[in-house]
């Protein structure tokens, strides 16, 4: 177990895996989450920041799934599913991906719409960044965000991240944020 830390972890469960923040809990994602990660990812309004630009289909968030789920086999870290303590019902995912392409860590979050202004992001973001300096040992972690999202921007913003410009990634046009341990 964690003790309380500024950035809002209560505990880390499971081989610090799984985190609790105040009302949150960041738990790996299991093949039974399929059915409301589809719902979360299909809203096109939660797609438009995606690099294709739109909602997935059913087809790609089960792909999705999968691929978070095997991050975690691959590098013993990854994106958790976001849920809420009070129902655990998930609202979406938060965690720290390895660009295969860069080698960079970046923290990587996404909400469903209806949990969109409420501090959840912010509140997961400041989580991850935790885990990945604290049990990792990361020197480094980056954000990516479309130059036009000012919210993803202000929640990057928020977690103490630093603007170091755009960059393409996965072939669109980026800001690129870091932050050092």
């Amino acid at each position: 177990m964690l003790s309380r830390a500024p950035w809002g972890i209560d505990s880390m469960e499971n081989d610090h895996k799984d985190i609790r923040t105040d009302r949150l809990i960041l738990r790996q994602f299991t093949s039974d989450d399929l059915n409301a990660y589809a719902n979360i990812m299909g809203d096109y309004e939660v797609g438009r920041q995606f690099p294709k630009g739109e909602g997935y289909t059913r087809e790609e968030s089960t792909r999705s799934l999968d691929i978070l789920m095997k991050h975690w086999k691959n590098h013993g870290f990854g994106i958790w599913a976001i849920v809420q303590k009070e129902d655990e019902t998930l609202i979406g995912r938060c965690g720290l991906n390895l660009i295969d392409e860069t080698s960079e860590v970046e923290v990587d979050f996404l909400l469903a719409r209806s949990y969109w202004g409420k501090g959840c992001a912010t509140e997961a973001a400041k989580a991850a960044l935790e885990y990945g300096f604290e049990t990792l040992k990361l020197d480094r972690i980056i954000a990516l965000s479309r130059p036009d999202n000012a919210a993803s921007r202000k929640v990057i913003e928020k977690i103490g991240m630093r603007y170091m410009g755009e960059a393409k990634y996965w072939g669109i046009t980026c800001a690129r944020y870091e932050i050092t341990r």
